[in-house]
């Protein structure tokens, strides 16, 4: 269950796109989509009972005579965000508004953000111009300002309720790309900055294409550039151990680094927790900033291992398919490996699917401390597993929407709806702690081990 805009369109129509669309065509596609969702979504009546009258009042606004291929997109991922729901798959690499990226045939702007306090700042410059000073504050970009751009992404980027962090982690991933699509297309950019002092600057930048993105960004940030492939090349996990304290970073349960790596759930745990109870840990603190999920086993096989006391449910999980089907999993019994120590779990707005329900059963069944910022994933419940993919009449945009409902008994310990897993301690980096890549999450860790 990876991010929002990962599968994509294999056929194209020319001649739908060889002109605008018209009114009635961008319309009977929203309709289209609005009644597949229905459809396929079994979540939606729970987490978005007002669905029909989001989309009433979108479809209200369809008033111009023709639409382009970008502005029509603009109103399918706002429909699909209505659903309250992140797992969908939006677009394809190869359709008009996305497959100028990779042919090199669009530029966009050359530019990385962070956000923190609800304000963008400058974090990686790729323009060919070197102006921008990382760590400002962007006020405006071409005259635009930067809450008001904020605010459009939002509201095209499908989520979990009410969750923001999962947006805003998003968008700094995508922000060049995502600025493209939902708020400006021109090829130069004049961005209004202001410095830790207060000084205004104005800088002007040229868009750039993909490639030259790719080049700028190995040429401008080498050691940030040898990282991240070698992140990417990382074990499945990682366990260290200091003193009586053990450290374990799950990144991801993503299918092809499973399969890549030749990973048995179930094997995986024992050999953990068996490593755990030899070397008499006490502390445990485990990672999973950044874990937007996979496959739903890592989630579950890890309940065995973690349990502090029996489950007042005979159910662990229940899933109800799109045609209505449900499936109950079973509360398994406690290893004899079970972690009797304390458990600390560091999480993001990134921690998400099935990443977000391995961090659930470790605060409803393993009396976890957790820290960071609240995750991504709806705390009650949320849509995912596989997907119905359709294929909009006009636009031949292909849309992926999740077609089962994954709930949860009612939690004694989080009584929230349309939120995220709330952290006991919340991090809030501000732009500075960003900046000196201070690593907020570990120390509070550790601070509280030292504590006890």
């Amino acid at each position: 269950m990876k991010s929002i805009f990962i599968a994509f369109l294999l056929f194209f129509c020319v001649s739908a796109f060889g002109q605008d669309l018209t009114k009635e065509q961008v319309m009977e596609d929203l309709i289209q989509l609005k009644e597949a969702i229905e459809e396929f979504n079994p979540a939606l009546e729970a987490y978005n009972p007002d669905f029909q009258s989001s989309t009433d009042s979108l479809f209200s606004t369809i008033s111009t005579p023709t639409y382009s291929a970008f502005e029509a997109f603009d109103l399918v991922s706002q429909l699909c965000a209505f659903s309250n729901e992140g797992h969908f798959s939006l677009g394809n690499w190869e359709d008009p508004v996305h497959s100028g990226f990779i042919e090199n045939k669009f530029e966009y702007i050359p530019l990385s953000v962070k956000i923190a306090d609800e304000k963008l700042w400058v974090w990686l410059d790729l323009s060919k111009e070197q102006k921008l000073i990382r760590g400002h504050e962007i006020l405006s970009i071409n005259g635009m300002r930067s809450s008001d751009i904020l605010r459009k992404i939002y509201l095209n980027t499908p989520t979990d309720g009410d969750i923001r962090t999962y947006a805003q982690r998003t968008i700094e991933n995508n922000f060049s790309w995502m600025y493209y699509l939902y708020v400006d297309r021109e090829n130069r950019f004049e961005i209004e900055t202001k410095s830790g002092s207060g000084e205004i600057q104005k800088t002007r930048i040229q868009a750039l294409t993909r490639e030259k993105h790719f080049e700028n960004y190995a040429e401008y940030y080498p050691n940030r550039a040898r990282a991240q492939e070698m992140e990417e090349t990382d074990a499945f996990y990682s366990l260290e151990f200091e003193g009586l304290t053990s450290f374990l970073t799950i990144p991801s349960f993503d299918r092809a680094r499973v399969e890549e790596n030749d990973i048995n759930s179930k094997r995986l745990y024992k050999t953990i927790f068996e490593e755990l109870k030899q070397n008499e840990i006490q502390n445990l603190i485990i990672d999973l900033r950044g874990n937007t999920g996979g496959l739903n086993e890592f989630a579950d096989d890890i309940v065995p291992f973690i349990q502090k006391k029996p489950s007042d449910s005979p159910l662990l999980k229940r899933t109800i398919s799109w045609e209505g089907k449900i499936r109950n999993y079973r509360f398994p019994k406690a290893s004899n490996l079970a972690f009797t120590g304390s458990i600390i779990v560091l999480v993001d707005g990134r921690t998400y699917s099935a990443g977000n329900t391995i961090a659930r059963y470790l605060k409803e069944y393993g009396d976890a401390i957790f820290i960071g910022e609240e995750t991504g994933t709806r705390y009650e419940g949320f849509a995912a597993g596989s997907k119905q993919y359709v294929t909009l009449k006009n636009t031949q945009f292909r849309i992926g929407i999740p077609r089962y409902h994954i709930t949860f008994d009612p939690s004694k310990k989080q009584l929230t709806s349309n939120r995220g897993l709330l952290p006991d301690y919340e991090i809030e980096p501000n732009i500075q702690d960003l900046l000196e890549e201070k690593d907020l999450h570990m120390e509070k860790a550790k601070i509280l081990i030292s504590q006890n």
